[in-house]
């Protein structure tokens, strides 16, 4: 039996960079793609790699506390969470908007650059810590979801 071929986005959502993942075509592996500047241009940027990409899904890091309340940050998440939507809806994508417990992916992504070996340069790179904490967040919602 085949499987279907679609992608999804897997988004980390930041003040100053948005960190971007995407899965492989069976939607079952995430791997990181990019980091974009958080301006005026981000969403614009996110919907064409969606629709360059035919991806059916966007999963979006959703910053909750410790206690799994919401933060000053996902107020923030929250407001990016409704204009993309709307703007996916301007220009008639189909590709549902999901938040998706984002909690302990930056520890998760700073511990994995540390057990690779990455050298201490390319760590302080924050754009590499977003984009792999997008990755691994991804990568979470994937594996919960069964690749569905």
């Amino acid at each position: 039996m085949e499987k279907n071929h679609y992608r999804v986005i897997g988004i980390d959502h930041g003040t100053v960079r948005i960190g971007i993942a995407m899965s492989d075509e069976t939607g079952t592996i995430a791997f990181g793609k990019q980091a974009i500047p958080n301006d005026n241009k981000s969403l614009n940027k996110i919907i064409d790699l969606v629709k360059e990409n035919n991806a059916v899904k966007i999963i979006i890091g959703y910053p909750l506390n410790l206690k799994g309340n919401k933060t000053a940050q996902t107020a923030e998440v929250d407001k990016f969470i409704a204009s993309l939507k709307e703007m996916l809806n301007k220009q008639s994508v189909d590709a549902a908007v999901i938040e998706w417990d984002e909690r302990f992916t930056s520890k998760m992504a700073l511990d994995s650059m540390l057990e690779s070996g990455m050298k201490k340069k390319n760590r302080q790179n924050k754009s590499n810590l977003d984009i792999i904490s997008a990755a691994i967040m991804l990568q979470s919602y994937l594996d919960s979801s069964g690749g569905k």
